[in-house]
């Protein structure tokens, strides 16, 4: 059977096919495979541009954004810091306020994922530290969520200088949200020492 007859079928996948279907010629068989007269492919060029002009113009969370990788990596320490704070926190407080903290704690991991997956697309290099097992000294509750409380704003207000100096726009909103959301912290450390 000729190959112009079966437009879109590759002879090389029909011959392999067919010889497994056919393994010995037969008589009866309508098919037969035949060489074909080798005739030249049309050439198709496709304009590509070098693999690090190409990189280099992702402006969302690329690697023209590796200016930035330190700096990721300071928040992604802060909050996972913040977390271990707020989940220890939350097992000395009792009643709602406990609820908050620990709700609080799982928010910051949250954030520390999210900051880590900016580096990841960035870098494409996965940055999460490993749990530091060393315990601090306790110091009375209200003490710890106070300084708690003054890490968050301290943190919305770097988010905001960072916002304000990013270049990548995906960077700049991811930011923000920070920010927003470190302030939104401040508030719920606030509620939890109101109710003690």
């Amino acid at each position: 059977m000729d190959q112009e007859l079966l437009p879109g079928c590759d002879r090389e996948v029909f011959e392999r096919v067919w010889k497994r279907v056919m393994p010995e010629a037969r008589e009866d068989c309508p098919f037969e495979v035949v060489e074909a007269a080798a005739r030249p492919l049309p050439a198709v060029v496709v304009p590509a541009a070098p693999a690090e002009e190409e990189e280099e113009t992702v402006t969302c969370l690329g690697p023209a954004s590796a200016a930035y990788g330190p700096q990721l990596q300071q928040y992604i320490d802060q909050e996972l810091a913040a977390h271990r704070c707020c989940q220890a926190l939350a097992r000395r407080v009792s009643g709602n306020g406990g609820r908050m903290l620990a709700t609080l704690a799982a928010e910051k991991r949250r954030r520390a994922k999210r900051l880590s997956t900016a580096y990841f697309l960035i870098s494409g290099v996965r940055y999460w530290p490993a749990e530091r097992g060393g315990n601090q000294p306790l110091q009375p509750v209200q003490a710890t969520l106070r300084e708690q409380f003054q890490a968050q704003h301290r943190n919305a207000a770097c988010y905001r200088a960072a916002a304000a100096g990013a270049s990548d726009p995906c960077l700049v909103e991811l930011f923000h949200e920070s920010a927003e959301e470190a302030e939104a912290h401040a508030w719920v450390i606030r509620s939890v020492l109101e109710q003690m």
